[in-house]
């Protein structure tokens, strides 16, 4: 048969606490009504030994103040002795003393010599001779009295007693032991009472706590049985009415609980995939509009390329005939003044004053200086043609030096010296790289960004420096291409800028992150390269930035494609 073992109640358990508080209050009341008592009996008894000790003063004080009156010493000094000898086994008088007009004692009944006067004022006695009033003294064995002694107006003496405080100490003693052991019994009766009054509380209390507790872990279907026709019973039935009715709700709030979980991981699970479409949506939408400017600007450059090309292309091709021309006219020139060396007045005048010689010397600088120039802007408009792209939209294979050449030519003009800072310079280490399988104005689009954020860090720099320090350290860029291996290259674009601190290199490549002014920068540059060189590409593209030293990007692409477009 199993046995339940009887819990240990804990210590501060209902029993306890009633017990203790039953307790507590009885011994509390016995004791305040003992002390009321206690200081009552103490009350009375000062007043009946005050009255005492003022009768026998008073008493004495008549029997020796004629003795007194008429200087009679002996006589009143016997009054006095008397009484020490009639008391002297008795030990509620304690002294007697009779007082000179001086304060000298002329009698002390208790004394060891009775016979012998006191040379010296006692202060109690000067005290009783100054005041005409009755002066009461509490010490913590006597109680001293006394008062001076009058004959009409006249002053002659004063009289002092006094009584054993004994009989009063022991009487209070005696009342306070009683007093204790009232309120002993008074805790020993409210201790049992107690007992028995929480027991017949706590025991059904005890049944609803540990049905309670079943219930809580889970075990439903308890109830609890009383008879006892008080509220506990009462009590009792609404329990159990109240955890059938619990029962119920908690099972149907599991069974709604478990259909709202169900409901809110759906929900969740579409809210996370809207959030990514909205997200994703954002980035294309943002790339979307980026492309477009990139076409729009591919396209006017390609359209004004056009327009240069054309009368470039005219000027350009008629340079050496036109160099040719003007050598034949300079020849014939030469030929009339060897046949001619005396012209007509009119001609000499003219020769002289155009400067003939000077002409001579003059154009064909001037035709070398059209014919560089034409070079130059023929070159400007071959990188501007090679920049925009328009006719390479699908992947093919293209020299990335060209492609990092054409972006440069681009930001020339941002590299060159301004007022604010010193020229950016630009330094190549190129290796020798195959054609590379790209789509070329997107992979253009990445150089313009890389090198644009490097251009406006090396300006944040120089912004931040005087002139000295950018003569120690000038402003640079470096390019660096090379093949890792044989299947992929690598460019490397880095600057001596400022460089990031861990925290922004971290962000560098999400969508809308900018580190610029509102208005400056749209946090879309980097990201939507990064999209180029890893999505579309399948490179790698990451940076590697020291702070206060500069900062590293490096692109890495397949040589070839794995499936053109």
């Amino acid at each position: 048969m199993l046995k339940l073992r009887r819990p240990q109640r804990p210590a501060g358990s209902l029993v306890n606490k009633l017990t203790t508080a039953m307790s507590c209050l009885a011994v509390a009341a016995v004791l305040v009504v003992s002390g009321f008592s206690l200081a009552r009996e103490r009350a009375n008894f000062r007043h009946e030994l005050e009255q005492q000790a003022e009768l026998l003063l008073d008493t004495l004080s008549v029997a020796s103040r004629d003795a007194l009156y008429f200087n009679q010493f002996d006589a009143a000094s016997k009054i006095v002795n008397y009484l020490g000898q009639d008391f002297q086994n008795e030990q509620s008088i304690v002294m007697a003393r009779l007082y000179q007009t001086d304060g000298r004692i002329l009698a002390d009944a208790f004394a060891a010599d009775q016979q012998t006067f006191s040379l010296a004022s006692d202060p109690f006695g000067q005290a009783l001779l100054a005041d005409d009033a009755l002066i009461t003294d509490w010490e913590s064995q006597r109680l001293i009295v006394g008062k001076s002694i009058i004959v009409g107006d006249e002053t002659v003496g004063a009289m002092s007693v006094g009584l054993s405080t004994r009989p009063l100490q022991a009487k209070l003693r005696k009342t306070l032991l009683e007093g204790l052991f009232a309120a002993l019994l008074a805790a020993i009766g409210s201790f049992l009472l107690a007992r028995f009054i929480s027991r017949s509380i706590t025991k059904p209390l005890k049944q609803l706590t540990t049905a309670t507790q079943q219930i809580t872990a889970g075990e439903w279907g308890q109830a609890i049985a009383l008879n006892t026709n008080d509220e506990l019973t009462t009590l009792a039935h609404a329990f159990n009415q109240m955890q059938g009715q619990l029962h119920e709700l908690v099972a149907s709030l599991q069974q709604q609980t478990q259909e709202l979980e169900q409901s809110q991981g759906l929900a969740q699970s579409r809210a996370t995939e809207l959030e990514q479409t909205l997200q994703e949506l954002h980035q294309t939408q943002a790339q979307l509009i980026q492309q477009e400017k990139m076409s729009s600007l591919g396209q006017m450059i390609a359209g004004i390329a056009h327009e240069i090309n054309n009368p470039v292309t005219f000027i350009h091709g008629n340079l050496a005939p036109a160099n040719a021309y003007i050598e034949d006219l300079l020849a014939l020139i030469d030929l009339y003044q060897k046949n001619y060396p005396e012209p007509p007045r009119e001609i000499a005048a003219e020769h002289q004053s155009i400067d003939l010689p000077f002409i001579k010397k003059d154009i064909v600088k001037i035709l070398f200086s059209m014919r560089i120039g034409a070079e130059r802007i023929a070159g400007i408009v071959k990188s501007l043609r090679t920049f925009s792209r328009l006719d390479e939209s699908l992947c093919k294979a293209v020299n990335l030096h060209d492609c990092l050449d054409s972006t440069l030519m681009i930001l020339a003009h941002r590299l060159k010296a301004t007022d604010r800072r010193p020229e950016i310079e630009v330094v190549k280490s190129y290796s020798e790289l195959p054609p590379i399988e790209c789509y070329a104005g997107q992979l253009n689009q990445v150089f313009m960004n890389v090198l644009t954020n490097a251009i406006e860090a090396l300006e944040d720099k120089a912004a931040n420096i005087d002139g000295e320090a950018q003569k120690k350290s000038p402003l640079q860029i470096r390019l660096h291409t090379k093949m890792p291996s044989a299947h992929q290259v690598l460019v490397q674009i880095g600057d001596n800028a400022a460089g990031m601190p861990a925290a922004v290199q971290s962000k560098i490549f999400d969508p809308f992150y900018t580190t610029k002014p509102v208005g400056q920068g749209t946090g879309l540059g980097l990201s939507i390269s990064y999209k180029i060189i890893t999505n579309l590409h399948g490179g790698q593209f990451t940076c590697q930035s020291i702070p206060e030293q500069g900062t590293d990007f490096f692109i890495q692409i397949p040589v070839h494609q794995a499936a053109n477009t």
